[in-house]
């Protein structure tokens, strides 16, 4: 659901040259729908859960193929007559998922600790990432010249929703009250404090909830996972849910990796045809999305054969 979710909020338009739109910047009533788009909030609830699985070998190798395949396809585009405006426009989304690898990096690699501290103190450890996210969003609205502040909460955002998996896994946390409690202030973030409605990247809005990370995404993530407990607790048992949780995270790596890189190569591939209605004409209306739906076909087996070429080989 987020792969085809972003596939339809994010385009590559070609006109003199290629660059990136989203149909919520003329569709905004639909920002809403983006909330059953972003599902980042449970690949780090997941992870969490699963203890915080090490950077194994097999992720290391797709990675190593992502950027090594990006690094020489921009040599290509370079060489091929493509601006750098262009080609930064086109860069900008495929490498999108690259945002939450420093955090993740960071927070598999401190598992022990983030586990052991949670055996003590519970859900309440999460309340301190929670704390600086809230603090940091304060002085970046407050004061603008403060924004940088934000990239802070790349990995703040995330470290509360792996603490909670961390706190689900032992017992340490209500789903309901994650859920109510999340939804609720999600609620009241977007009318009290204007932040955006849309849970994903809008390309050229005025603000983001997702880069940087702000409160309103790690309040609607904690009752997005907040779901997930429910749920998990509903179907059978802990030591089920840990063996699909750790089959989703492995299987969500390589997909959440590649997803984006799929329409951009559609786009490259047919850039010499001018825009195609609904693949990379401007995404201006209700129509534009009816057509893009026709196209998620091919996008869908562009993003099976990437994943097949960049599977690492068994050892």
């Amino acid at each position: 659901m987020g792969v085809l979710g972003q596939w339809l909020v994010t385009s590559y338009v070609v006109a003199d040259n290629v660059h990136v739109a989203s149909p919520l910047m003329a569709l905004p009533e639909w920002a809403p729908a983006t909330w059953l788009l972003q599902t980042l909030p449970m690949f780090f609830f997941a992870s969490g859960y699963t203890h915080g699985e090490s950077w194994s070998v097999p992720r290391l190798r797709t990675m190593s193929a992502f950027l090594l395949s990006w690094a020489a396809g921009t040599a290509v585009l370079s060489v091929n007559g493509f601006s750098r405006a262009s080609i930064g426009e086109i860069l900008g989304p495929a490498l999108q998922p690259l945002w939450f690898l420093v955090p993740y990096l960071l927070l598999t690699a401190i598992a022990p600790w983030l586990h052991r501290a949670v055996l003590r103190y519970g859900w309440k450890t999460a309340l301190v990432p929670a704390s600086c996210v809230a603090l940091v969003d304060f002085l970046r609205f407050t004061w603008p010249s403060s924004g940088w502040l934000g990239y802070v909460n790349v990995v703040s955002v995330w470290a509360v929703l792996f603490l909670l998996g961390l706190g689900w896994r032992q017992r340490r946390v209500n789903g309901a009250w994650l859920l109510g409690g999340g939804g609720l202030l999600t609620a009241a973030l977007i009318a009290l404090g204007d932040y955006p409605i849309s849970m994903v990247d809008v390309p050229g809005a005025p603000l983001s909830n997702v880069a940087p990370p702000t409160a309103a995404l790690l309040a609607f993530g904690c009752a997005q996972c907040g779901l997930v407990a429910l749920a998990g607790d509903r179907l059978g048992g802990r030591a089920t849910g840990s063996r699909v949780t750790a089959a989703i995270s492995d299987a969500a790596f390589p997909l959440y990796l590649w997803h984006q890189t799929a329409p951009a190569l559609i786009a490259l591939v047919t850039v010499r045809l001018g825009p195609i209605a609904g693949l990379t004409s401007p995404p201006a209306g209700a129509a534009w999305l009816a057509l893009r739906l026709a196209w998620m076909p091919v996008c869908a087996m562009t993003l099976i054969g990437l994943l097949v070429l960049a599977r690492p080989p068994k050892s």
